[in-house]
């Protein structure tokens, strides 16, 4: 690892554990106002942020994108207060399931394994604490550029019961922990680029992996789109309908196909809630790298929450 990587990290631990010191109330103010501060003010991405938003909502006037830009980095704040500084069960006790637990106990009991897909809306670390507390988790990452960060990460999620693989070698060990009936968890919201599949994402052209796709259509488990937002006092995990592999009628591109449906499902979520969205990642920027869909490959949503 490099010395500006091993400082950042002694830095990052240091000012964990002193936040971690401070009564949480002012250690997530703290936080807001970091992230205030590092975005808005100082302009770390502020131009990502910026220039996304106008691009997917033109709609707006200038000032409500201005506001709903300072809204992200506020999440970002709060939700970085939640995961390091927050009491875990204290944290956990403020979600609540809607409809409920029905949907994924019925898919789980099918003995196929699940897929839940979800995208980087709302406190999604949190999403996997809870989801790993009622079933056995596997959840697929995309490492860290600081490779220390990601081994403290790695081992939080792992003390919440959540098993992790890295996108780049999830082949194997996905296909396995579904065929003994797992669940596996898949971000499906960040630009693929060449190894992707073109689709439309919040009305734009973008790159999309499709290994949820394939991971069904393999072993035939569904895919449950999941999202979890906040809401006044506490968090909302927001359950959606199954969505069924079916290959004979997904036409003559049957990832494209399904994986369309999943990310519409993740895609209405963001609609619904964009100041809880990673409006700092270019979600965009490998559309002309990805692989264009066949003919006919365009599904409608399925999402249900």
């Amino acid at each position: 690892m490099r010395w500006p990587e091993t400082i950042e990290h002694l830095v990052f631990r240091g000012g964990v554990g002193l936040l971690r010191r401070m009564p949480y109330p002012v250690a997530e103010g703290i936080l807001r106002r970091a992230a205030h501060l590092a975005g808005p003010v100082c302009g770390l991405r502020r131009g990502v942020v910026d220039a996304q938003l106008a691009a997917i909502l033109p709609h707006l006037p200038a000032a409500r994108r201005r506001a709903l830009r300072n809204a992200v980095y506020d999440h970002l704040g709060r939700t970085a207060a939640e995961v390091f500084c927050a009491d875990p069960e204290r944290l956990a006790a403020t979600v609540t399931v809607a409809p409920g637990w029905e949907v994924l106990d019925a898919a789980m009991a099918a003995g196929r394994g699940v897929i839940v897909a979800a995208g980087h809306l709302g406190n999604f670390e949190l999403g996997g604490r809870v989801l790993a507390s009622r079933y056995p988790l596997l959840d697929v990452v995309k490492p860290q550029r600081n490779a220390a960060f990601e081994r403290d990460l790695d081992a939080l999620r792992n003390r919440h019961g959540i098993t992790t693989v890295p996108v780049d070698r999830a082949g194997r060990a996905v296909l396995s922990h579904l065929r003994r009936g797992g669940m596996v968890s898949l971000l499906v919201d960040q630009d693929a680029g060449a190894a992707g599949v073109r689709l439309d994402f919040l009305g734009q052209p973008a790159s999309t992996w499709p290994g949820a796709a394939r991971f069904a259509l393999r072993t035939g488990c569904p895919v449950v789109p999941v999202a979890i937002v906040r809401r006044r006092g506490g968090h909302v995990l927001q359950v959606g309908e199954p969505i069924a592999a079916e290959p004979a009628a997904a036409g003559p591109d049957p990832v494209a196909a399904l994986m369309r449906r999943i990310s519409d499902g993740v895609e209405a979520g963001v609609l619904r809630h964009p100041a809880q969205w990673f409006w700092v990642h270019r979600r965009w920027k490998g559309a002309a790298e990805a692989r264009p869909p066949a003919a006919g490959a365009r599904e409608s949503a399925a999402w249900s929450g």
